[in-house]
Parts: structure tokens; sequence; C-alpha cells
């Protein structure tokens, strides 16, 4: 079994304090380092970022989760970054940078969801993960490089961190205790007591996730969905279940109400937009 013990900030794992061996059917004899970010691929700017992370811990496995979040959509970044949290093992460091307040007196963090690290600005972008999940604690990073750029933080600063992360380094030499960590306001889970939600994301296909988990929707089996007062149907199992172009509401591989269209886009042809109202009748 996995060793799920929950960590606490001053631990390091044993597999992070030695690597003079690399057993390829350890999952734990790497550290892993995935990154999110909205600086695109035309520029230099996500490969800058690996450097740092190589040059710090050679021995980190890097995953891109991708580097297409739209410019400064934190909302967007905070469903991308649980869905990242939510498949990679205990551990596993994720780098998350999208800040659009880079420069300003806004904090950067450390924060542990699930027995993984999330390094991030602290501008709400651990929303989902943190509330989805259970958010553990939280750290400020308190370490700057002698020199950095005032609008590169993810090259200069959490990056760095990160790798040290990843490499076993004790969290007190770089970060302090905090409690006060920003949550978005407006994304949370559904409540469970009531019969409506809203649309939270929507991904590369068009199909529209909502903040409406199955355990509710399981509940009523018989219930109709509908969002913008216009009625999708009952609970549907795959794409195949409704003819092309017929829209449809199922349970997502995220365990959350998505909307769709076969063969189609729900945010093109059923002009679903982000924070629009859905209704379990």
């Amino acid at each position: 079994m996995r060793d799920r013990r929950r960590l606490l900030p001053h631990e390091s794992h044993p597999s992070h304090r030695s690597h003079r061996s690399h057993d390829s059917h350890d999952p734990y004899s790497r550290p892993i380092i995935t990154l999110t970010s909205d600086f695109g691929l035309p520029d230099h700017y996500v490969a800058a970022m690996k450097a740092v992370l190589i040059r710090d811990c050679p021995s980190a496995r890097l995953i891109d989760v991708t580097h297409a979040v739209p410019r400064h959509d934190i909302l967007c970044a905070s469903i991308t970054l649980e869905r990242a949290v939510d498949g990679f093992l205990p551990r596993t460091v994720h780098l998350a940078v999208v800040d659009p307040g880079v420069g300003s007196d806004r904090r950067m963090i450390i924060a542990c969801v699930r027995d993984q690290y999330v390094v991030a600005p602290d501008n709400g972008l651990i929303t989902w993960a943190w509330r989805v999940h259970g958010g553990e604690w939280v750290r400020q990073i308190t370490w700057r490089p002698k020199e950095s750029s005032a609008t590169f933080h993810g090259r200069d600063v959490m990056a760095p961190i990160a790798a040290r992360i990843a490499r076993g380094d004790d969290l007190s030499g770089f970060s302090r205790e905090i409690d006060d960590p920003i949550l978005l306001e407006d994304l949370a889970p559904a409540d469970e007591q009531e019969t409506r939600g809203r649309v939270i994301h929507i991904d590369h296909f068009g199909n529209a996730t909502t903040n409406i988990r199955h355990t509710l929707l399981r509940k009523l089996p018989a219930a109709s969905v509908k969002v913008n007062r216009r009625t999708i149907g009952k609970l549907k199992r795959t794409y195949w279940d409704v003819a092309p172009g017929k829209p449809l509401a199922f349970i997502g591989s995220s365990g959350l109400l998505e909307i769709a269209v076969r063969d189609g886009s729900a945010r093109d042809d059923l002009k679903i937009r982000v924070g629009d109202e859905v209704a379990i009748k």
C-alpha cells in the first residue's frame, strides 16, 4: 500500500534525502514536479522555469500539465490544478504560476493538499483543490534570491522553492506557517442540500463542467438537468446515448456533472458560459 501518512511541514521523506540510486520500479525514486501556467509555448518562459528546476534538483521528473490556461484566468487554473492533484502520487510538487499580481505585495505560498505540495502565488489558485480534497496546511514563502526580476517570480522565486521541496529541504528554512490563504469566494462544490449549482469550467471541446458532485446526482436518478432555463434532460452515461447534435448531461471523469453536445460544443451550440446556473429538477 502507498504511504499515505500526512506530511508535516518540517518533514521530508527518506526518498527525498538520498538519490544515490534510481529504481525504475519505485515511483518515489525520483521526485515529480508538475508545471501549470498561462505562459503559452511560443516564448521561453516555460523553459526558463524548467532550467531552474533541473539546476536545483537534477533528479526531478518534470511533467507539463498545461501552459495554455487563458491569460490571468485564476479560476481556470484552479480547476486545472485540482485535476493534477487528484491524479498524482503523494509527495508530488506542483508548480502553478498564473500570477497577474506579480511584482506586487501579494504573497507566494506552499500548500499541502492530498499529501502533495503546491507552490503558487497566493491569489486563490489553490481554491478548488483545497475545497475538494481538504487542505492540510499553508506556508508563506519567505526566501528571496539576491537578485530577481520583478516580473518573473515563477522563475526566480517559485521554481527554486519547488526544487528545494522536491529534493527534501526543510521547509522552515524558506517559509513560515500561515492560516489565511486566499480562497475564491464563489468557487466551491455545490451544497448537497440544494439542487442547483453553476458552470465552473469549459474545456477545449466546449464541454461545460459544473460544481455539482456525482453523489448528489446518484440520489436523484430520475431528475432532469436545466441550464439557463433550457432543459437538457435526464442524466446519460455516454455521448452515444443521444443523437448527433443533441445536448446531454452526464457525470464526467472528474466526478462532476457535465453538459455537452454530441459531436458539437455546449459553449457554442448552447451558448453556455462559466457562471451559468444549473438546476436539477
